[in-house]
């Protein structure tokens, strides 16, 4: 039995519906401006560089500006200004097809991911999400995500009737990020790749350009 954790943006939604994270990158930039002043094209570069520093742009938000990251995700939140994922009920198949638990490991809040995956209408074949909040805002790509993560799974499974895999193999982790799936690897996860980019590093164990083709590999 495999134990399935998603990330959620550019992950079970695709790249082709790149509009939905960029409605939430707009805000971010825009919370960015809002408190650290000047332009929205100096934010949006700020924005760019704690993501790559950091990890996340509200890890650099707390680290260099002292954020309060529920304010941070109330403001950027907002439904009125964001876009949301298409139905996808080939997705809601596919997923309901996978034997195991079915998690999302995410770096935002949970509200982000449950309202898309509502709009999705895939909400009812995860069975939990693992936000950032439980992560105690240290979230991919730091080794203490993916500890937590598993101590996570070792309180939540047994409540659903699962016991924890003896095998990290079992723990399948599909992500657009490399950078989030190398710790996954380093921890003995499978790893997928989603993405529609060709290269692919030859630790990662399985790449996809898609969501839909995993009934491929599984």
């Amino acid at each position: 039995m495999k134990i399935w954790l998603f990330d959620y943006d550019l992950t079970l939604y695709g790249e082709e519906e790149r509009c939905v994270i960029n409605s939430l990158d707009h805000r971010i930039s825009l919370f960015v401006q809002k408190t650290v002043g000047g332009d929205f094209e100096s934010a949006h570069k700020i924005r760019t560089d704690y993501l790559e520093q950091f990890g996340t742009t509200l890890a650099g938000l707390m680290a260099m500006n002292q954020v309060d990251p529920d304010e941070f995700f109330d403001f950027i939140h907002q439904p009125e200004f964001l876009i949301y994922p298409k139905k996808a009920p080939e997705k809601l198949k596919l997923l309901q097809s996978l034997e195991g638990p079915r998690f999302v490991f995410t770096n935002g809040r949970h509200d982000w991911s449950e309202a898309g995956m509502a709009h999705m209408g895939i909400d009812s074949a995860i069975d939990g999400v693992l936000d950032l909040k439980q992560l105690d805002w240290v979230g991919k790509p730091h080794d203490s995500a993916y500890e937590k993560a598993e101590g996570w799974l070792r309180q939540r499974l047994p409540q659903m009737g699962y016991a924890m895999p003896a095998d990290p193999r079992d723990i399948v982790l599909l992500e657009d990020s490399l950078r989030n799936l190398e710790p996954a690897h380093r921890r003995g996860w499978t790893t997928v790749l989603v993405s529609p980019k060709e290269d692919c590093p030859a630790w990662v164990d399985l790449h996809i350009p898609h969501l839909l083709e995993l009934t491929n590999l599984f």
